[in-house]
């Protein structure tokens, strides 16, 4: 029973479980805002789970060798043969893109063009200056995506609310890289955090998520709730500064605490765009 519980834990780290999860649950509240029917943000949900499920144990198993010395890779430690990593990537494809076909051809594109998107980034740009890149296109692919499944139309505030994620995005690849900045200049992964070094890296992360939420304040809806708003901007103040501190823990949290803020702060955009459109 202890190696079965064990082996399982190992399988669900290769989905990078908290921000798959995040992106899951951040899509399926908004095509429930948008107006899809619970059966479809279900769909939503696990076309969410079934991409990033197959973007983590790609980016697992081609880092396998770089990723020694990091205890939350299972396999850099062993816990998984590499056999385990291609199989959990070609179900989690096939299901999140099956699961997208059921709602819509225009949905199962977008989904398409994600996981396009995240593997191009595992295979070639996560160890150039432009690892940042697929993060943003990735981030401002999600709200176009869960509208998708009520429309093949998309509303203004909706498409400027894409334009509007791509530095936010952006952001979150550098604070992303900022955790690992130490490890990769030891493997000698030029990645934008190693590039850019500390305080520059730092610099314009905070650059960018000051622009991502200026750039939301001046084109939301004015509908759109001030307390979901400031809620959202708290969350991306705690997240910066946790990109600040010293610990790589932290920096990993601190990210996820900043998506989690661009979430919200779109679900009170695509809240506001819902009540204009009905």
């Amino acid at each position: 029973m202890g190696q079965r519980w064990r082996t399982l834990r190992a399988l669900l780290r290769l989905t990078h479980p908290l921000p798959t999860l995040l992106n899951a649950v951040a899509a399926a509240a908004l095509a429930t805002v948008a107006g899809a029917p619970p059966s479809v943000a279900a769909l939503v949900a696990l076309t969410m789970l079934g991409v990033h499920t197959f973007i983590g144990a790609t980016n697992d198993y081609i880092d396998r060798d770089r990723d020694a010395g990091r205890p939350e890779k299972p396999l850099a430690r062993g816990q998984l043969p590499p056999r385990a990593a291609l199989l959990m990537a070609a179900a989690g494809l096939t299901a999140g893109l099956t699961a997208a076909a059921q709602v819509s051809r225009l949905t199962l594109v977008l989904a398409a063009l994600g996981a396009l998107v995240g593997f191009t980034y595992n295979v070639w740009l996560k160890r150039t200056a432009l690892s940042w890149l697929p993060f943003a296109v990735g981030v401002s692919i999600i709200p176009a995506f869960a509208w998708s499944t009520v429309s093949s139309v998309l509303p203004a505030p909706i498409l400027t609310l894409s334009l509007v994620a791509l530095p936010g995005g952006a952001a979150l690849a550098l604070q992303n890289s900022l955790a690992d900045r130490a490890l990769d200049a030891e493997r000698g992964m030029r990645s934008a955090a190693v590039r850019l070094g500390e305080t520059r890296a730092l610099g314009a992360l905070v650059v960018l998520h000051a622009v991502t939420f200026a750039a939301l304040l001046l084109t939301a809806p004015s509908s759109t709730s001030p307390l979901l708003l400031s809620v959202a901007g708290l969350l991306l103040v705690a997240g910066t500064a946790g990109s600040a501190t010293p610990s790589r823990w932290t920096r990993q949290r601190a990210w996820e605490i900043c998506a989690a803020a661009l979430a919200l702060a779109a679900l009170s955009v695509a809240l506001a765009t819902a009540e204009g459109v009905g």
